[in-house]
């Protein structure tokens, strides 16, 4: 209390039901089991996350291997603070408290705060999916930006299919993590998985990476030192460990060339290079530290009227500048290597380093600011070879669509293919893509189309129908062999991380079949009908026509004196008298 119903003695926090199996019936028979009840709308949905992530062998969470934990719900969640009014004021102590399968604690420690069950996710390489009821949507959308790895789906259509997509989505983008210590640097990848998004692995293949280890500095007293570093992907525990050991001295400064003539006789010639005496500098030391010789420091300036040596970011050294400021390069220090181009906020859009003072683009990237791509996959619609639809030209990796000869209006959207004239071409693309989808997985189906960003939904012919589906949402119709049509309909999201998103109906519309014998008898009746109409409107005709010549005839026989009666007719009115019959009253 206040929150169980304790009339019905059913009501818990979290129970470990079934561990992870493969006994599909022993699965079904405990997802049938009733569940307790409340009074509140929130559930201890974070009681059970945590015991779920924590009890690693009661749950029987196998090592090495990716977890994902789906919950379900259609409520909101209590969390840290809650727990106070039953009394439970103990924070959350992030550990297991099973008892016989059963959360024994749920009195005692409160509930878990977002940051904890981020904590633990975190450590534990754990992706929740949180599969919820669309009402309770803007609640757990708040969760998947503060839980590091968690996505909210709606709990709607195939539940499967959802989780299949979601662990594709997890175990195909590769995002590296390291564990180098100073003044160890990983310095470069190729490609650069370090970044979300960026590195994709399909079906059956491999990645192939090339990493590149930077000392920047030695150990000050150590001559030699040993390191251990990892690094591999994130949500794996398996890690790529390296014993580095950093050896700062060479065998060969042991012995040098003294004054050597290649060191211009003021220096020793030790490891190919030349160790200057105090007073001389340069390359060869053949710079004197004791020169004032104006054409030496005129060599360091970029030109003759500056005021600055190094353009003041450096130092000039026998007509050279050396040690220039961090974030300046070039032969005079003179240019910035931070003043390149950041489009959203990225200098060289994260495609590139800035360098001389400007960007040099990593392959497959090109433009001022690399945030072209060098090719135009990008602006392919998914399941389409041509390029912004045939109605435009690609521009850095967007369409630019345009007004093509013998067309009477300009496309627009994302690939130019949101026009009248294109959904029918659109739709026939399509139609064979979302056949597969209504007979097969949505995976085999991916595969063959070698698709990767199409998400793929199946509703009953109400949801089809249903207001408030996508207003842009284009309709696809494909007829079959068995007189049936498959209903489906594409649009592009807007934010998503699904390029193209089908809505294919489950059920097949059948074509209406005509009555033959309603068509004929509604003929033949019609026919009957309109004669019955002519014949009793001619005999109308026949008696009007009549009804006025006879009329006509009484009127000239009575102007010339004639009685048109007829001497022949008597009345067929006879009177009778009754002798018997006495009037009187």
């Amino acid at each position: 209390m206040p929150f169980v119903d304790l009339a019905l003695h059913k009501s818990y926090s979290f129970k470990n039901h079934l561990s992870l199996t493969d006994d599909v019936k022993l699965f079904i028979k405990n997802i049938g089991e009733p569940d307790g009840s409340n009074y509140d709308d929130p559930e201890a949905a974070f009681d059970a996350l945590m015991q779920a992530m924590v009890c690693k062998d009661n749950i029987d969470w196998r090592n090495n291997a990716r977890r994902i934990i789906v919950l379900c719900t259609d409520g909101v969640y209590h969390s840290a603070g809650d727990g106070k009014f039953v009394g439970a004021i103990k924070p959350n102590d992030m550990k297991c408290h099973l008892d016989n399968n059963t959360y024994s604690e749920a009195l005692t420690y409160d509930y878990p705060s977002v940051s904890q069950i981020n904590k633990i996710a975190t450590e534990n390489n754990i992706k929740i999916i949180f599969a919820v009821d669309p009402k309770v949507q803007r609640s757990y959308e708040a969760l998947e930006k503060k839980i590091l790895g968690a996505k909210y789906v709606p709990l709607t259509g195939n539940i499967v299919d959802m989780i299949i997509n979601e662990y594709l989505g997890l175990v195909r983008s590769v995002v590296i993590d390291s564990n180098i210590p100073r003044p160890i640097q990983l310095a470069k990848i190729v490609p650069d998985c370090r970044k979300s998004g960026i590195c994709e692995i399909k079906h059956e293949q491999s990645l192939e990476m090339e990493g590149f280890l930077k000392i920047n500095s030695c150990p000050s007293n150590e001559k030699k030192m040993k390191y251990s570093l990892e690094i591999g992907p994130v949500s794996l525990d398996e890690k790529l460990k390296i014993e580095l050991e950093i050896d700062c001295h060479c065998d060969c400064e042991a012995k040098g060339d003294m004054n050597s003539t290649l060191c211009s006789g003021a220096g020793i010639f030790q490891c190919g290079v030349c160790k200057c005496n105090d007073d001389r500098y340069g390359s060869i030391c053949d710079c004197k530290g004791t020169d004032t010789n104006t054409i030496n420091f005129d060599k360091c300036k970029a030109n003759v009227d500056d005021a600055n040596y190094c353009s003041g970011r450096g130092i000039c050294r026998c007509g050279k500048c050396e040690e220039c400021k961090k974030g300046f390069s070039g032969d005079f220090c003179q240019f910035d290597d931070n003043a390149c181009p950041r489009p959203g906020g990225l200098l060289c859009s994260g495609h590139g380093r800035c360098q001389y003072g400007t960007c040099a683009c990593e392959p497959k990237w090109i433009g001022d600011d690399c945030r072209c791509p060098d090719d135009e996959h990008s602006c392919m619609a998914p399941i389409s070879n041509e390029v912004c639809s045939g109605r435009g030209q690609c521009k850095c990796g967007e369409c630019v669509c345009q007004r093509q000869n013998g067309t009477t209006e300009i496309c627009s959207g994302k690939f130019c293919d949101d026009c009248e004239e294109l959904t029918q071409k659109r739709c026939k693309e399509l139609e064979d893509y979302a056949l597969c989808n209504f007979y097969n997985n949505k995976t085999k189906c991916d595969e063959e189309y070698n698709q990767t960003t199409t998400g793929v939904i199946l509703v009953n012919k109400t949801e089809m129908h249903a207001p408030g589906r996508e207003h842009k949402a284009k309709w696809c119709h494909k007829a079959l062999k068995d007189d049936k049509t498959l209903t489906f309909l594409y649009y592009y999201p807007i934010a998503s991380i699904n390029t193209l998103e089908v809505v294919i109906q489950n059920e097949l519309d059948e074509r209406a079949k005509a009555n033959i014998w309603v068509a004929v008898g509604s003929a033949i009746g019609g026919v009957l009908l309109i004669g019955l109409l002519m014949v009793i409107g001619w005999k109308l005709l026949i008696d009007a026509h009549d009804k006025r010549e006879y009329n006509k005839l009484i009127k000239e026989s009575a102007a010339a004196g004639y009685d048109v009666s007829n001497p022949l007719y008597r009345t067929p009115a006879v009177n009778f008298s009754n002798p018997a019959y006495d009037r009187r009253s």
